[in-house]
């Protein structure tokens, strides 16, 4: 289908990827009428700072990245309204330039804040803000608020480290960063595995999976209020919970910060033993889920794939977020290192497979499993929370006064289709840890995630400590 402009020029019309109909499908039903489906955050230093550099750089780096062009409309597809995309050639966002150095930086922030907050349409109009942004005490750089169909997190940190590297390269004589890559040509991946071999593998294997496993388990993060058990009350021996996703979305998020040494020390575990940073995260979050669920061998939450295997689909921006449940079953005798070997092999067994929708995978299950619970498409569920991890995509700093002073700030919405999302990512300056825990207000204890975060802490950095402890030993220690 073809689409035709105002001013003449027609664009072909594609449908949404799986990743963007999954995105869209989550606010549509769990989040409509709300900032939901844009992801803003913001970039600062302190330097001799150039604005005329960075306006060009900002320029720059947005005529590479062809997601900033991206357009989405209503077509009428056989008799139905379907959202559809195109890329406008002449609809790069203008770098727009805003002072506010003049207050506060609480008061900046809470004022950016309120920019991520602000509604925007979606169709026919532009859907991507980009301003150059003057602080207190000498802090300089930018904020984005970028449509999430169009970026996921890893894209729109990739736009911070193209611009970045373009600024740096016109400023210093850095080398200027390689050319990024065409959204087209992975849309184009993307659809084409619609039609082949390896996603009816992918299916076979999924409906397999689904229809062989025995029944898991809900395991709450609320100690008190623990949903299972008061489910059980009155139906006993159910396994699923229904888990509040209606009309209040609204959201809070508490942030909390890991020093920098006890990062180093996770970090550098893990590259002594060749183990996954991520897989020792999830395993202190299903540690302490176990723990407040009277030492449950079987946990199981959801967590985020960002598909990104290849050159093409990690140079060429959108969104390829998919979202799968990872269900571990791990006895209190196993090591620590044998519980992270554990997790690696429920994510790897994932990783085979995480091309297939996210939304036609609920439906395998629901047709899979005779209990019917769907986590996030259905009233019932296993998966307790969400988890995500972002590995550092490293921001050029060419001196010292950059790196000790270099911020990454995202500004929630306040919204989410989530009930718990835990994102996990680095700062910016010393790439320490930082845990932002994004929860629905109407029915979360901030007290018990207060006590989710530190349990789950400890029972890492025993862990990372001693990689020989055992995982009843680490249980004791951290029982309530």
């Amino acid at each position: 289908m073809s689409k035709t402009l105002p001013n003449g020029k027609t664009y072909e019309t594609y449908p949404l990827t799986q990743a963007q109909r999954f995105m869209f499908f989550a606010y549509k039903q769990f989040s409509d009428n709300t900032p939901f489906l844009f992801i803003s955050s913001g970039y600062y230093w302190k330097d001799d700072f150039r604005p005329d550099l960075l306006k060009e750089a900002l320029e720059e780096a947005i005529a590479r990245c062809d997601s900033l062009r991206i357009r989405y409309t209503l077509e009428n597809v056989n008799g139905n309204m379907q959202v559809m995309q195109y890329v406008d050639e002449d609809a790069s966002p203008a770098v727009e330039e805003v002072d506010l150095s003049n207050m506060p930086y609480e008061e900046s922030y809470q004022i950016m804040k309120g920019w991520a907050k602000e509604l925007m349409p979606l169709f026919d109009c532009p859907v991507n803000i980009i301003r150059m942004v003057r602080l207190a005490d000498g802090l300089n750089g930018f904020f984005m608020k970028l449509n999430h169909l169009s970026f996921d997190g890893y894209a729109s940190k990739a736009f911070i480290v193209d611009t970045m590297s373009i600024y740096l390269h016109k400023k210093c004589g850095t080398p200027y960063p390689k050319p990024m890559r065409s959204y087209y040509d992975a849309m184009m991946d993307e659809f084409a595995y619609l039609d082949s071999d390896q996603r009816k593998a992918d299916r076979a294997f999924w409906m397999q999976k689904f229809s062989t496993m025995s029944e898991p388990i809900f395991n709450d993060y609320l100690i008190e209020n623990n949903r299972l058990k008061k489910t059980q009350k009155e139906h006993p021996g159910q396994r699923c919970v229904a888990l509040y996703e209606g009309d209040h979305p609204e959201t809070e998020t508490l942030t909390f910060e890991l020093s920098k040494e006890d990062s180093d020390l996770i970090m550098d575990m893990c590259k002594e033993k060749d183990l996954s940073v991520p897989c020792v995260l999830m395993l202190g979050l299903r540690t302490v889920l176990s723990a407040f669920n009277d030492n449950q061998e079987d946990v199981s939450f959801k967590f985020m794939i960002n598909r990104r295997g290849s050159l093409l689909s990690k140079k060429a921006y959108g969104n390829r977020w998919h979202f799968y449940s990872l269900r571990t079953i791990i006895p209190a005798n196993l090591t620590f290192e044998q519980a992270v070997a554990a997790v690696e092999d429920a994510q790897s067994e994932v990783f085979k497979h995480c091309n297939f929708d996210t939304l036609e995978m609920y439906q395998v299950k629901h047709m899979a499993t005779k209990s019917g619970a769907i986590s996030n498409t259905g009233t019932m569920t296993y998966d307790t929370m969400t988890f995500s991890y972002h590995a550092p995509q490293d921001v050029p700093m060419e001196n010292d006064e950059i790196k000790a002073t270099a911020i990454g700030v995202w500004y929630p919405t306040d919204f989410s289709a989530q009930n718990l999302y835990l994102t996990i990512k680095h700062r910016a300056g010393d790439n320490g840890l930082e845990f932002i825990f994004d929860y629905r207000t109407c029915e979360n204890s901030l007290e018990d995630l207060k006590v989710l975060y530190p349990k789950m802490i400890e029972a890492i950095m025993t862990g990372v400590r001693n990689p020989e402890i055992t995982m009843g030993e680490i249980l004791e220690k951290i029982k309530l």
